[in-house]
């Protein structure tokens, strides 16, 4: 009897905390939260006590959201839903973004100005209206697609966007700091190529060591900037928390070759991948070919990556990225490549 008195005095107790830290708790704005890194930014915050408003569309899935996060129906381009969703936010953090549109063959003209709209003009958007709503900082994730390819290029170097989607980001950057004038706190992060278990980019890629064979540009001599899940999301709080106000960071881990890339994941895989080299003059001019004709009728293939120039430069590029700024800070990341490329594998740590 006296252990069932203790729990009709503790529940009410229980209770009243749990409502105070509800109240207590500051609540924070995400945007792109169902995406691949959207949900593991989600769980981190939850796990880390804020209060998670998510902004999501009608019909998207929000079944792989941790339990206990807020929903914010609406959409990025409409005015009333982001202030609705703003209220009371202390923080925004805002992921969703246009990356690779659907649909075989598309009006290129149109899809120009999604890109801008979704990763441009929605940005200013949510800025200004996050800025009306006395949002103490505004956390964006760009891209290193902003910056452009290049060897050892550092937070501050000059933007050379090669496709629809570099330029489209580096505009919303330009539509972050505009709407900062009024006072906005923001910082821009840059996240290099993002790999974890899960991760729908990286899978043909898992599938092709699996079948042991990889057709890649030439030698695969050129490398790719990437970064672990969980090392992004160390970066991404840590600037969150103490970078300055109107940082832009760079976030990689290093930089890989395409043939290490290989034979790293081909070794976890137990398979020795037999690389081909493509020849890159003829791949360019291939891709440079079938772009023209299809500007001709105003159309873009964006599933194929061969009709896009601007893709099959940047594919054939080197990619490396200095994240001083970052480590300045104190990061590192915790989590290997070699490790987090065999965790994404699924061959263990």
């Amino acid at each position: 009897m006296l252990i069932v008195h203790w729990i009709i005095l503790l529940v009410p107790f229980n209770l009243l905390s749990l409502l105070n830290w509800w109240a207590m708790a500051e609540t924070v704005l995400v945007t792109g939260s169902t995406g691949f890194i959207g949900r593991g930014l989600v769980k981190r915050l939850a796990a880390g006590g804020l209060r998670v408003r998510c902004l999501v569309r009608p019909g998207s899935d929000i079944s792989r959201l941790p339990p206990g996060v807020e929903l914010a129906m609406g959409d990025l381009l409409d005015a009333a839903s982001l202030e609705a969703a703003l209220r009371g936010a202390a923080q925004v953090w805002h992921l969703a973004a246009l990356v690779r549109p659907g649909g075989f063959l598309v009006r290129r003209k149109g899809l120009e100005e999604r890109f801008l709209s979704v990763n441009a003009a929605a940005t200013g958007l949510l800025a200004r209206a996050a800025s009306r709503a006395g949002v103490k900082r505004f956390i964006y994730f760009s891209s290193v697609s902003a910056l452009g390819p290049g060897e050892n290029l550092r937070d501050d170097a000059g933007p050379r966007p090669l496709t629809l989607y570099g330029k489209s980001k580096l505009a919303g950057e330009a539509a972050l700091k505009e709407a900062a004038r009024g006072g906005l706190d923001f910082v821009i992060l840059r996240p290099s190529m993002v790999y974890g278990p899960g991760s729908p980019g990286w899978m043909p890629l898992f599938e092709t060591v699996r079948r042991g064979m990889a057709p890649v540009p030439d030698g695969a001599a050129n490398t790719f900037s990437v970064c672990y899940l969980e090392n992004l999301l160390d970066a991404a709080l840590l600037a969150a928390r103490t970078a300055p106000a109107g940082s832009a960071m760079n976030v990689s881990e290093g930089s890989i070759t395409v043939r290490e890339l290989f034979l790293t994941l081909g070794a976890l895989a137990g398979r020795r991948p037999v690389i081909i080299g493509l020849p890159v003059n003829f791949l360019k001019a291939f891709s440079g070919a079938l772009e023209a004709l299809l500007s001709l009728a105003g159309l873009y293939m964006p599933g194929f990556i061969a009709a896009d120039s601007a893709r099959v430069e940047e594919a054939c590029a080197s990619w490396s990225h200095n994240s001083e700024r970052l480590r300045a800070l104190g990061w590192r990341p915790a989590v290997t490549t070699e490790k987090g490329l065999a965790a994404s594998l699924g061959a263990g740590a």
